[in-house]
């Protein structure tokens, strides 16, 4: 059976987008160049429909805003964690699993936006939490923001499998995250704990060497467990680890697992979910090479097991559809 996809952005006020206007659409059939509406995924609202009544143009797209650095402080040799104050609309838009801006210096030029999940959003000091790892030429410029910082978004593709994170209520969950990728968990479990979710949480430091989210995880009400979850020689997860993420599956009997980190990581948890149980929601974070964001420059671009290619910054699915075939 073909993989149904979704757009994040579509019913926004981001769409109808770029790929709108050159016939690139990814729900739109009739913006794809066929006839006849085939919508597939209706998602209450007629995107040919907004594409005509805006004049036969995209929406305006997301804007770069000159944000104050309420904060800067550095946890490790290699990470940086940033407040930056934003407007109250910017921040509705990214208190959610997912979501991420670009960042660049102010003196930078457009091309040294890079992606960064939003960690956490603090509403009544109206301020966003980044946490940064300085590894290329991109980053080493963030590092060196003092006041001010150039800030698009927002955007919320961060994650895939969003659905099946939004719909869990009252049941049992495991989140797995290492490094980096620390930050995209910690919103996933402020969303499951709010709907009545019990979260267990195994963290691993990884390449930064600093598990800078497990305080706030403790807080949430997480149960927190350090392990590595890679092995850097092998780039498997250790066995050890397996045996110990099966034996929380079974007896917890978890419904969702979710896997912040290397696209490994994910390869590996999909192997052993279908050998326990195909039943259990996978999501992962999105670990793609976004460059743009918009769906245009191809930097993103995956193939699903049935071979059809996706742009991974702006398409929605089932993460088993990409890792379940590697």
């Amino acid at each position: 059976m073909e993989q149904q996809i979704d757009c994040i952005d579509a019913g926004t006020e981001y769409c109808p987008c770029y790929l709108a206007e050159i016939g690139e659409c990814l729900m739109c059939s009739q913006l794809q160049g066929h006839v006849f509406c085939d919508c597939k995924n209706w998602k209450g609202v007629c995107i040919y429909q907004e594409y005509v009544w805006n004049r036969y143009q995209m929406k305006e797209g997301r804007k770069n805003l000159i944000c104050k650095v309420v904060n800067k402080k550095t946890i490790s040799d290699s990470v940086m964690i940033l407040n930056i104050a934003v407007n109250n609309t910017l921040l509705r838009e990214l208190n959610q699993p997912g979501a991420y801006v670009f960042l660049r210096h102010p003196e930078d030029p457009w091309y040294y936006d890079t992606p960064m999940s939003v960690v956490r959003v603090n509403e009544e000091e109206g301020t966003i939490e980044i946490a940064i790892q300085i590894k290329g030429v991109k980053t080493k410029s963030v590092l060196k923001v003092d006041n001010e910082i150039y800030l698009r978004g927002p955007y919320w593709n961060g994650l895939l499998g969003l659905k099946y994170l939004k719909m869990l209520r009252n049941e049992k969950a495991l989140i797995i995250a290492r490094g980096i990728g620390q930050a995209s968990a910690a919103p996933v479990a402020r969303k499951l704990i709010l709907a009545g979710n019990e979260v267990e949480v195994i963290l691993d430091g990884g390449r930064i060497g600093v598990n800078f989210t497990e305080d706030y995880l403790r807080e949430l009400g997480c149960k927190v467990t350090l392990k590595t979850v890679l092995d850097l020689k092998k780039l498997e997860i250790p066995d050890d680890t397996l045996n110990y993420i099966s034996q929380v599956i079974k007896e917890k009997d978890i419904k969702l697992v979710y896997s912040g980190g290397a696209d490994k990581i994910h390869e590996g948890i999909t192997r052993l979910l279908k050998q326990i149980n195909n039943d259990i929601y996978f999501t992962c974070s999105n670990d793609a090479k976004i460059c743009c964001g918009e769906g245009i420059c191809g930097s993103c671009q995956t193939r699903l097991e049935d071979g059809r290619r996706v742009k991974t910054c702006k398409t929605q699915l089932d993460p088993l559809h990409i890792f379940g075939g590697k």
